[in-house]
């Protein structure tokens, strides 16, 4: 399968490996499952052949939960972590605390309140892709397009801790642009 057969296929899911190595680098192989039961990797450039390729073996979707994402509020009182610990403190030689205490009863972490944020790889799930671009001069794999504007790609090196490898998307073409210029080619361009 080569490059411009992409073109108009649907994401069905996307598998990450990943390997953290404290101090070094982590690494990570992103593999697209398309719509014709095919998996593909995101290729270098527009002359790339074959891109189909096995998933590693313990790869794992990025789909599994695509429920909203909860943020939890726990100092609503908008103090500092200083001024919490000093309260605590203070409250924690009483006698009432220190039987709380001994009865697994805190009420300085509690949640108070939970708001939810919507998981944007719902986005990315069924979407076909329009596109392939490619920055010129550029060290890394091109970008997916896909119908509903948003930008995939992959981060396959990064330093250890960071969190920055696997899929890397951008929401749109603005996004994109503000990360990268304007100066990359388009495979539909190319080819017209």
């Amino acid at each position: 399968m080569n490059i411009k057969e992409i073109i108009g296929r649907t994401i069905i899911d996307i598998l990450v490996w990943s390997k953290m190595e404290v101090g070094g680098l982590d690494e990570a192989e992103v593999s697209i499952s398309l719509d014709n039961n095919k998996i593909i990797g995101i290729p270098w450039n527009f002359e790339t052949m074959n891109i189909e390729q096995q998933p590693q073996k313990d790869s794992k979707s990025i789909f599994y939960d695509l429920g909203d994402i909860p943020i939890y509020y726990v100092n609503e009182k908008n103090k500092s972590i200083k001024e919490v610990l000093d309260t605590n403190k203070k409250k924690s030689n009483s006698f009432w605390e220190q039987i709380r205490k001994f009865l697994g009863i805190t009420k300085y972490c509690q949640i108070y309140k939970i708001e939810y944020r919507k998981n944007k790889l719902k986005n990315i799930k069924n979407q076909k892709i329009t596109d392939f671009l490619m920055i010129e001069e550029y060290e890394s794999v091109g970008f997916f397009e896909l119908e509903n504007g948003y930008i995939i790609t992959e981060i396959s090196l990064a330093p250890s801790g960071t969190g920055l490898v696997g899929l890397k998307f951008y929401e749109n073409i603005q996004d994109f642009e503000m990360h990268h210029g304007t100066k990359y080619l388009r495979l539909t361009e190319k080819y017209d």
